[in-house]
């Protein structure tokens, strides 16, 4: 991978899992730690039938909060048990750091990370459909890897990976969605790697920029990256359409590429005022009529932005 990607994966990781330092229950009430690092070998979708540890968890430096003092693998074992058996899943993070007594340190975690991350690269070279992923540009391999992150490397996503063969990041970017029912927590992701992968048609055509540098800044928040002017407002994503109707005057009250009920009424306020067709219940980028993109792309070239794709 790029070493843009290398350096930017922690920190564009972090705000979407949060930086934890004990071990807790994710959604699926699998152990975890640090960057959302599983630590569980259980099977998610058959709870508890192999309820122990995978071996990261005894590569991390475990201490007592409270004596400092190095842990030893049974009380590592202890607290895992503790954890797993805590039905906190769904609990706030407060609450699940109660039950806890171990701690791993910030550099335990990025080593956690960095070292998940190679592994997860070999891998993805590894299979046929991103077998040229060097090649790719800096913002369609952070895409990736955040997806197999949130899926694991071996995630099976049919239209997404025959377009990762053909390089077609737009197709890419649509495709890339990972399910959100019963995980809002993953929103944000989505609508990160939508925009990464939009970013990489637009940075890889004509004439193309540098590859090896990423479009999205990863220390800026999602809104502030596409308030930067540092691309083209994306109109085949939800939140190049909030961009869109925030920057000619319709307020969708944030950009967060999350169709709410403020994006529909500035989207149909939008549309009333050029006497379009209205679309009040529009969920999705996929409700957004044709002749509505085409206006808003209008309106912005008017303005001197410039709409893409």
């Amino acid at each position: 991978m790029y070493q843009s990607v290398w350096d930017s994966f922690i920190p564009f990781s972090a705000p979407l899992e949060g930086r934890i330092q004990f071990m807790y229950l994710d959604v699926k009430s699998l152990v975890s730690t640090g960057v959302g690092n599983l630590l569980d070998a259980d099977d998610p979708q058959h709870f508890g039938t192999n309820p122990k540890p995978l071996p990261d968890i005894f590569t991390l430096d475990w201490y007592d909060k409270d004596t400092l003092a190095p842990a030893t693998r049974a009380e590592i074992i202890q607290e895992y048990k503790t954890v797993k058996n805590s039905n906190t899943a769904h609990a706030t993070i407060g609450q699940k750091e109660a039950i806890t007594r171990l701690r791993i340190s910030n550099a335990s975690i990025d080593d956690l990370v960095r070292n998940k991350l190679s592994q997860f690269e070999q891998y993805l070279r590894g299979r046929t459909d991103f077998e040229e992923l060097e090649d790719w540009p800096a913002d369609a391999q952070l895409g990736l890897f955040s997806m197999a992150w949130g899926l694991g490397p071996a995630f099976k996503f049919p239209k997404f990976q025959a377009a990762a063969q053909q390089r077609d990041w737009l197709v890419m970017a649509g495709e890339s969605k990972m399910t959100e029912t019963g995980n809002p927590g993953v929103i944000p992701r989505n609508v990160r790697n939508g925009l990464l992968f939009t970013l990489a048609d637009w940075n890889a055509a004509p004439p193309a920029g540098d590859l090896a540098q990423l479009v999205y800044n990863v220390s800026l928040d999602l809104d502030a990256n596409m308030r930067s002017g540092m691309f083209p407002v994306p109109l085949n994503l939800a939140i190049g359409i909030q961009t869109a109707l925030e920057t000619l005057g319709f307020d969708p009250h944030g950009l967060d590429g999350v169709f709410g009920h403020n994006t529909r009424t500035a989207l149909t306020s939008f549309q009333d005022s050029k006497g379009l067709p209205s679309t009040p219940t529009a969920a999705s980028i996929n409700d957004v009529p044709e002749a509505t993109t085409k206006a808003l792309a209008d309106e912005l070239q008017t303005l001197g932005f410039v709409p893409y794709p």
